[in-house]
């Protein structure tokens, strides 16, 4: 049976309130679980060994890297960019980690992984792998500018846990190893295989294989946040207000220049924004942002094409897991739009219930659809959402 990866499944046995609530934007968080087994489903050490081998991938799809810093991609790939898999595998052999990032767009596990957290986060989810071999580590301590996940696949890592230079940094705030001082270690603790650790971004942290060659997926988070927002605010009132689009004061640049004076009005300002910046629209505005950048990852849709030919009412289908979509009525026309995976369906209104019912729901026939459609028109459905990739035939 397919692994649908939930949320859930990934940090269970604790409860996601419990991690929203008690970790999630505040600390870091380990589960050690004692199932070495746990996320082996998604990655093995087979897995990696094909995709450098035979993949013909590119900088920076891999990366190959030291604490120490002495290694380019000179050292491992053409002029053109395209990895040399055999000195890939000798800098592996002499120490270095080699780093794999949007492995998730190649590998179905990885992919069905990252969609069961967007569907819960509302934002993209990547993943980089690292394999790192025995007693070596790829970076010196540094922080993240997005939240990680990390899952502990094979072999045992090391981790440490420093200050947070930065709270919740911006994408802007990335980490300058010239000019931020990590601070004192505050946590240490070893990752086995089936452990996973959440780190904040900003929390500064690193990671030394112990002796065993080991092989991590770090998720990142690609969150939205309220300054995203905030921008957005400022840019919507600034098409409304003409006071906001005067020019700056004449000679501010100048030396002796009064900023206080115009205090008042910055206020004012601010305080439109405040007052009638639409929240809602803005918010439902980032939402088809999101929905329309998710492309389709349709595992088996070939084959799912070829069964509709023999589709009847008592045949038993499903959605696909963890779809992210929009159910719009629009009265003028009667009818309803549904956005998901970056496409729209448009259907009349008569549609709704049965729509809603089969791309929320996992597994039933045909004939179990609610609403005013007959035999027919239900079949007709079916096919249109297993055509566009949102359900599947069992």
């Amino acid at each position: 049976m397919t692994q649908n990866y939930s949320f859930d499944w990934t940090i269970a046995p604790t409860a996601p309130e419990t991690f929203f609530n008690e970790y999630f934007e505040q600390k870091p968080f380990v589960i050690r679980r004692g199932d070495p087994d746990y996320y082996r489903g998604l990655l093995s050490f087979a897995d990696i060994d094909r995709v450098v081998s035979t993949l013909g991938l590119s900088v920076p799809e891999v990366t190959v890297t030291r604490a120490d810093g002495n290694i380019t991609s000179a050292d491992y790939a053409y002029e053109t960019g395209v990895i040399d898999p055999v000195r890939v595998s000798q800098l592996f052999a002499d120490g270095a980690t080699v780093i794999l990032s949007g492995l998730h767009d190649r590998l179905p596990e990885l992919g069905r992984f990252c969609r069961a957290l967007e569907a819960v986060m509302s934002s993209r989810v990547q993943t980089n792998i690292y394999m790192t071999p025995a007693n070596s580590q790829g970076f010196r301590a540094h922080y993240d500018n997005h939240d990680v996940i990390v899952l502990q696949v094979e072999g045992t890592k090391e981790w440490r846990i420093y200050d947070t230079p930065v709270e919740l940094p911006l994408q802007s705030q990335g980490f300058d190893p010239h000019s931020v001082d990590v601070g004192a270690e505050t946590d240490r603790f070893l990752l086995e295989p089936g452990d996973m650790v959440y780190i904040p971004r900003g929390v500064a942290h690193d990671a030394v294989a112990t002796d065993q060659t080991s092989l991590h997926v770090t998720t990142g988070l690609m969150l939205r946040s309220w300054a995203d927002l905030l921008v957005e605010a400022v840019t919507i009132m600034a098409h409304r207000e003409p006071g906001m689009r005067r020019a700056l004061p004449p000679g501010f640049a100048n030396a002796g220049f009064d900023a206080g004076a115009h205090q008042a009005d910055f206020e004012a300002m601010l305080g439109t924004i405040a007052r009638e910046a639409p929240l809602g629209k803005l918010l439902e505005s980032f939402k088809q942002d999101f929905l329309t950048g998710r492309v389709p990852r349709v595992e088996g849709q070939m084959a799912e094409m070829g069964k509709l030919d023999g589709l009847s009412i008592d045949s038993r289908v499903g959605a696909r897991p963890h779809l992210i979509y929009d159910i719009t009525h629009f009265e003028e026309d009667d009818s309803v739009r549904m956005v998901c995976y970056g496409a729209e369906i448009v259907l009349p209104d008569f549609a709704k219930e049965p729509l809603e019912y089969a791309v929320s729901h996992g597994d039933f026939t045909v004939s179990e659809m609610p609403g005013e459609l007959d035999d027919a028109g239900k079949l007709v459905l079916v096919r249109r959402l297993v055509r566009e990739g949102l359900m599947v035939v069992h």
